[in-house]
């Protein structure tokens, strides 16, 4: 079991991680089903009937907002902050040359800090040395969002850079309202454009995670296949408060269906990893579905890791339900990794012919890695078929790899 402190940093990593592959993976599906990439093909229109061309000829594929005056280089009376355009050029200087990520986060701070609207294309000149995917990057135009609003958004439809999804993740946790009006007026390929559902949903949660679940609704209302992903990504962020169980109390309050399902098959992890009991209690009082299955296959996973005799005491006195098939995949698949035998002779009693074949088939796995030589034998008598059996050992091949 992970100690708190240890499950709150691993969350701050992932919801970096998972903003940045969310943004690129729908980035790239809009690439594929429209046309439109970062390389220089056309670029979705009505990103902005307010202020934007439906086309643009910019090799990075982004239309322009060419009805937006481009402001020029901030004078020293034009800075609230008081800092000259030297001082900014030399906040770069320093932040190129900071020795070590101690300096180069304080050096970054005070980036943060002077941040205006009327300075901040300047100030982004300093930071465009680092890569789009960094921290620092996100963080400096989250902030310049949460200034500026839309402007901020609109310069990255001129930028080459992978900078509006951040920019109006900041507008939507400063003015969700506004960010939200601004979202909803654009086409879908726009919406798809640069990962901006992405930063709409992360700045929402930052605002209210409620209106990141509407936010989530909507879009699968709208047929939008990512839906599921988008509300795992509000659960995550809901669970970086670090108290499971409040997220498992949240996660009950979302309407039931199949987002539901996905928030509390997420939650139950983290609070399955923190305490399995409590986390099976929560479990057994959910609406049947496949959210309560998941949460309680979590749950007996991490309490067969933690006290496999008391996890099988409990698992035995189970009757035949859908719920005691997703208990016994859990410890099944769980224990199999020190003890295959058993973890078979678990999986085995699955009544639902396609959990126990799947539950076989990772047994198997576990099986393959301990002892290949009786592996090959059980597999032989599995009552898997052919195929189930081919990928049992390709699998375990590659693990083994």
């Amino acid at each position: 079991m992970k100690k708190s402190y240890l499950v709150h940093l691993v969350w701050a990593f992932v919801a970096i991680a998972t903003f940045a592959i969310g943004s690129k993976s729908s980035e790239s599906s809009s690439s594929s089903e429209n046309t439109v990439n970062r390389e220089g093909k056309d670029s979705p229109s009505g990103l902005s009937s307010r202020s934007l061309d439906n086309r643009s000829d910019d090799p990075s594929g982004k239309p322009r907002a060419r009805s937006k005056t481009t402001r020029g280089a901030v004078s020293e009376n034009d800075s609230p902050t008081g800092l000259s355009e030297t001082d900014v050029y030399q906040l770069g200087l320093d932040l190129k040359s900071a020795k070590g990520p101690l300096e180069r986060r304080e050096v970054f701070s005070q980036i943060l800090k002077n941040l205006t609207a009327e300075n901040a294309k300047l100030m982004r000149e300093q930071i465009l040395h680092l890569d789009n995917d960094s921290s620092e990057f996100r963080e400096f135009h989250y902030a310049w969002g949460a200034i500026a609003g839309e402007e901020a958004v609109l310069n990255g439809a001129e930028t080459r850079e992978r900078d509006m999804a951040s920019t109006l993740a900041g507008w939507a946790a400063k003015s969700p309202e506004d960010a939200l009006a601004y979202f909803n007026s654009l086409d879908k390929d726009a919406q798809n454009y640069g990962g901006l559902k992405w930063g709409a949903v992360y700045g929402l949660v930052d605002a209210d995670p409620n209106l990141a679940v509407r936010f989530a609704m909507d879009q699968k209302e709208a047929g939008d296949k990512e839906a599921g992903r988008l509300m795992d990504l509000v659960t995550r962020q809901v669970l970086r408060s670090g108290d499971p169980a409040e997220a498992a109390s949240w996660a009950t309050t979302i309407p039931a269906g199949e987002l539901q399902d996905a928030a509390i098959s997420r939650v139950a992890r983290e609070y399955a990893d923190e305490d399995p009991v409590a986390s099976l209690d929560w479990a057994n009082t959910l609406p049947d579905g496949k959210g309560k299955n998941r949460a309680v296959r979590e749950s007996f996973s991490e309490w067969a890791q933690e006290n496999p005799e008391a996890a099988g005491k409990r698992l035995s006195t189970m009757t035949d339900s859908p719920e005691r098939d997703s208990a016994a995949y859990g410890y099944a698949t769980r224990v199999a990794w020190e003890n295959p035998e058993a973890g078979i002779e678990w999986a085995n009693t699955i009544s639902d012919e396609g959990t126990r074949s799947n539950a076989l088939m990772e047994t198997g796995r576990a099986y393959f890695r301990k002892d290949p030589e009786a592996a090959k034998q059980w597999l032989s008598n599995s009552g898997l078929n052919e195929e189930q059996q081919k990928r049992v050992t390709e699998r375990s091949r590659g693990r083994r790899g």
